[in-house]
């Protein structure tokens, strides 16, 4: 089986790591995904320049979220690639589904922030939109509390 775990670095993005390892015995590869967020300009009605810092250190911190699901499945002994995709407009969960659709991964695991009320309608809901949308099975694994 073929396993993408949906990797922010975030509290539940961990412990969706850790319950797909847990699974190792029926897995044969992992995929490890991090989507780059799209800057969003401060207005709509005009151009703004975004320096390409801006763009460096992001992809900067998306070496560094992948570096600890490294460890994390090294220590584990298994076979896994890392992937991190830019969204360039898109909404993360296609990007996700893209690419696991890409790698005919057989589960996606995803954690989820559990987020509610205004935050979840501005921020979104990455794991909502995974399950909205895919034609995979989908894992939701919860923080811990």
């Amino acid at each position: 089986m073929k396993v993408l775990v949906s990797y922010d670095g975030s509290e539940g993005a961990k412990e969706a790591l850790k319950f797909a390892l847990s699974c190792k015995c029926n897995v044969n590869n992992y995929t490890i995904v991090y989507v780059i967020p799209t800057i969003v300009g401060i207005s709509a009605s005009f151009d703004s320049y975004v320096p390409a810092s801006v763009y460096e250190g992001q992809d900067k911190t998306a070496d560094e979220i992948l570096n600890r699901a490294k460890k994390e499945l090294e220590d584990a002994g298994v076979k896994y690639e890392l992937i991190k995709v830019n969204s360039n407009g898109e909404e993360i969960a296609k990007m996700i589904l893209d690419t696991a659709k890409d790698r005919k991964v057989d589960l996606i695991v995803t954690g989820t922030r559990k987020l509610h009320g205004f935050s979840k309608l501005i921020l979104g809901s990455v794991s909502s939109g995974l399950i909205a949308h895919s034609d995979i099975p989908v894992t939701v694994v919860p923080p811990k509390k």
